[in-house]
This record gives C-alpha cells, structure tokens and sequence, in this order.
C-alpha cells in the first residue's frame, strides 16, 4: 500500500524538475525583444533577433533614449549611449493602399512604395491572387481582371522583402530599396524555375529586381 501511494509522489516530482524554469518561460516569450544597457554613459552594442528596423519599446532608464542621440539600429545590432537603458523591438514600416481594377482593367495606385506587399481585405467576389491579380511593381501596387482590395505594403514582422512576378512570361521588374542591401533569392512561388542571371537579376542602377521566364518569387537580404 505503501508503495502505491509513493508512485503519485515521484511522479509528480519527476515532472516538477524536468519543467523549465520560469526564467526560461519569460525568455521565450521575450524572444522578439532586446535589452540594451549603456553602462556608466559608454556606448554599448547589443545584438538583436530581427534583421529589418529596430524601435524602442520600453525605456528603462531615467537618462532619455533619443533615437539618433543616444540610440540607433544597424541590421541585426542597436546600439546605446549616454547612459541610455531600454528594451527594443521589431518596427513595421508600411503603409496601407486601398487599390481596385475597374471593369477588369489593370490599375496601379501610390507610389515610392517598397517592401512586401500583403492583401488585408478583399473588396471583391473577384479573387485577390497574388502574382496574378495584384502584386508590387516599379513602387506602386497593381491590380488586374477584377481584383479589389485594401493592402498593407511594407515589412513584416522586422523582415523586409519584395515579391516579384513574370507575367505571361514576359520580363517585368520590381522596385527594391538599395539602402537594404543586395536582394537574394528568398523563396520561389512559381512553377518555372528561378535563376540567377537568366531568370532574375538586381539592376542596381535602376534600383529594381527584373524576373523573367515566368519566374515568380519573393526576395530579400539574408
């Protein structure tokens, strides 16, 4: 009797070691935030877990945090001074662009506009496909053959990223904003295969990413 009501006992602390600490708990839950602290007013470097822009959530010290000042981001890092203490996070940059293919006919709206494009409401019974309906080119969003809708063009979740697509086939290009680096294949969404230099290039000069041979994929930094 006695050794039946011990097996209740250790199980239950059997699990109570192997569960993870609550320091572990809050760091994953905390994954897409970073604490950086300027000690003793030196400047401090911290690496983050995000490669797109970096905004300031919470400040912790008394000294401001002055974005440019006494804080500021590159790709992957921030940096802190001046006695400057906060936590910092992913920033989405976009901008939302309500855009609607009349009659059928192709349309673009806005303009200057990079980044990935994504669909937040179908207006139409048309459906909104993207690469085939509606996408991004040369800094404006495209519709075509019905499609109606209110998109979000920007970065997502701290990742910048274009989508580009080849239309019947034929060449077409795509802005891209050179101040993110030089774009990389990030994943291919068509059937026809994506190459460098055959099917898809970054025209520098041009600031534009050009597929072609029906390529149709989505690009970005690594």
């Amino acid at each position: 009797m006695a050794s039946s009501r011990l097996i209740p006992i250790l199980a239950a602390t059997l699990l109570a070691l192997l569960a993870p600490a609550p320091e572990a708990l809050a760091q994953g839950l905390d994954r897409d935030r970073a604490k950086c602290e300027s000690k003793d007013n030196r400047r401090e470097t911290c690496d983050v877990g995000w490669p797109g822009q970096t905004s300031m959530v919470r400040q912790l010290s008394d000294t401001p945090c002055v974005e440019g000042r006494t804080w500021g981001a590159t790709p992957g890092k921030v940096w802190v001074s001046g006695g400057c203490r906060a936590e910092f996070g992913p920033r989405f940059l976009g901008q939302e662009v309500k855009c609607e293919s009349s009659d059928g006919k192709y349309r673009e709206c806005g303009r200057g506009l990079y980044g990935q494009v994504n669909l937040i409401r179908q207006l139409s019974s048309t459906a909104c496909v993207e690469g085939r309906t509606f996408g991004l080119r040369n800094g404006a969003v495209w519709v075509d053959k019905g499609c109606r809708g209110e998109f979000r063009v920007g970065e997502s979740s701290g990742r910048y990223s274009v989508t580009c697509s080849s239309e019947n086939g034929r060449r077409t290009t795509c802005a891209w904003d050179p101040k993110r680096g030089t774009p990389a294949l990030l994943e291919r969404l068509s059937s026809s295969a994506c190459t460098s230099g055959q099917s898809w290039g970054y025209d520098k000069k041009a600031k534009v990413i050009w597929v072609d041979e029906g390529c149709r994929a989505r690009f970005g930094v690594r």
